[in-house]
Order: C-alpha cells, then structure tokens, then sequence
C-alpha cells in the first residue's frame, strides 16, 4: 500500500473537479441568451466555449502573446462561441457579463463536504489556471474553503508548465512529495508527478454534461483514486 502519511497540503484543481463549470456555464448562458428568443443546446455551447481553451492558453505558453488572466481568455473565447451559435444580439456589456459566469459555477455536490472534512488534516489550496480573483469569487460564491489560492497570475504562464506545479511546495513551504495534486484530469496529475507531488484522481464523469460518462484511468495510476471528495476523505483519513 502506498503510504501517504507524509501529506501535508492538497493541491485541487478547480474547473471540472471541484466545480461543474459545464453545469453552470450552461445555465448562466441560457439565463442571459434565452429571453432573447435563442433556444440553444446550451451543454453544447457551454462546451463549445470551452473548447477554445487550451489553445487560448497555448498561445501564452508558448510566448506568443504575453500573459493575460484567465478572465480575459474566457471573454475572448466567448467571440467565437456566439459566432459559432449564430448569436448576433449582444451587446459588449452583455458579453463582459456573461462572461463572468466563470466566476459563478456551483460546487459538486461533494465538493464543499468534502473539502471541509480535509481541511481538518490538509492545508487545501487551490491550483488553478484561473487567476485569483477569479478563484476568490467563485470560493465566496459556492463557500469554498480554502486556505490560499494559488492561481497562475503568480507565475504568468498555464499549467501544466512546470513553473505553476512547482508554485506550490515554494510556497507552502514543504517539499513536492509532501503535496498531494487533486484532480478529474489525469493530463494534469501527470505533470503534477512529474514535478513530484502525490497524485490523487478524483472521478467526475458528467463534467461535460450529463451522460458524457467519461472514463477513468487504470487503478494504480495514481496514488489514489475516488469517486468524491467525501471518498477522498474516507480514503485520507479525515
């Protein structure tokens, strides 16, 4: 068994494993566009915004542009997500808006349970490519409890850069095998590990929408996996 015992702090990515943003990327669309008259499929446009995402960020790994807060990826993406829609009648305040909802997305249900049983053992921050004041209202939003955000506007740059994962042992001050790396992604526990951090995979099947049904990796891949945040909990002892 593999032994977890010198854990100190949890590291959580946010979108998709600790918050639905599909869920509620749809809905804050739908809140907005539908007294319109629009009637779209808006678990599709949700992902289509979405999509949009790793080569927003890649274009700032790369150097190709410089920096930008996730807040402003999201109103850029947003563009060519109406346009793909046929969506002409909005105006750019609306837009600026709607694209806050990165801002309100809702917990799992698991999540905040969850977390409130780690913080008790774990010191719990978030990991995020969102930026911090992004991470912050969304934390007061859906009284997320952690105890320190560490968004990427404290290394301008993405994960799964090198520079984001090692953020966290510099700042925590603890060492990489001390921090275990929370995430629904296992692109992201791969670079996690790869920096030295504990990896635990946490399954969140409907994070493209209901029925997405996504699958999980082979047991043993990681140093844990669970099904929640509760799981995760009953699996670390807290």
């Amino acid at each position: 068994m593999t032994d977890l015992s010198g854990i100190r702090a949890l590291t959580f990515d946010v979108f998709g494993t600790t918050v639905d943003w599909c869920g509620g990327v749809a809905r804050e669309a739908a809140a907005m566009l539908g007294p319109k008259g629009h009637a779209l499929d808006w678990v599709a446009f949700a992902n289509r915004w979405r999509r949009e995402y790793q080569p927003a960020m890649e274009a700032v790994r790369s150097g190709k542009r410089d920096y930008v807060v996730m807040d402003v990826l999201h109103r850029e993406m947003l563009d060519m997500a109406l346009d793909e829609f046929g969506v002409k009648d909005v105006s750019n305040a609306e837009k600026d808006e709607l694209a806050l909802a990165w801002r309100r997305l809702d917990p799992w249900p698991d999540t905040v349970v969850g977390m409130e049983r780690l913080k008790r053992k774990y010191t719990l921050a978030a990991l995020s490519n969102g930026n911090i004041a992004l991470i912050v209202a969304m934390a007061k939003r859906g009284k997320l409890p952690w105890d320190v955000v560490l968004g990427a506007d404290l290394v301008r740059t993405y994960k799964p850069m090198p520079a984001l994962y090692d953020s966290a042992p510099l700042l925590l001050d603890l060492k990489p095998e001390q921090i275990m790396m929370v995430a629904c992604h296992a692109w992201d526990l791969d670079h996690a590990a790869k920096r030295g951090l504990r990896t635990a995979y946490v399954r969140r099947p409907d994070e493209y929408g209901p029925g997405a049904a996504l699958k999980a990796p082979a047991e043993g891949a990681y140093d844990l996996q669970a099904g929640s945040f509760v799981e995760l909990a009953d699996r670390l002892g807290a």
